[in-house]
């Protein structure tokens, strides 16, 4: 038995998450409330986008984009969300530096410069629109 459920039952699902008008705000509200627990500040103009003293986390769909001077105090915002997971019902972990997001591509120049480019996008609605062969004049 799985907890207090024999094995040889099948359990009916009557509401999915997914597919529902209100899914994506569900979802949002775990993550918010661990964001907002720890001082995060959800800006006005971008409810996805959160402010806390030196970091800055934007968030789209199931991922977050993590942005700080210092790595360190990332770092103290992961270690947190592992202290207290079960919690808000979220994980994070560090997936590395972004290399592209959203169709965007990142490329760092250094002295936290980056360079921030859409050409697959571009090339891939050009492609679809048959005008991959135009003259961009």
């Amino acid at each position: 038995m799985m907890g207090n459920f024999p094995r040889d039952k099948v359990l009916k699902l009557n509401k999915s998450l997914y597919g529902q008008a209100d899914a994506p705000r569900m979802w949002y509200d775990k993550p918010r409330a661990g964001l907002e627990a720890r001082g995060f500040t959800a800006c006005k103009a971008d409810p996805y986008l959160f402010i806390f003293k030196k970091v800055v986390c934007i968030m789209y769909v199931d991922d977050c984009l993590w942005f700080a001077r210092d790595s360190k105090y990332i770092d103290a915002v992961l270690k947190s969300s592992k202290e207290d997971g079960d919690k808000y019902n979220w994980e994070m972990t560090k997936g590395g530096s972004v290399e592209e997001v959203l169709g965007i591509k990142v490329n760092s120049l250094g002295d936290s410069a980056y360079k921030l480019t859409q050409e697959g996008l571009i090339d891939k609605i050009l492609k679809t629109t048959g005008m991959e062969n135009c003259n961009p004049a």
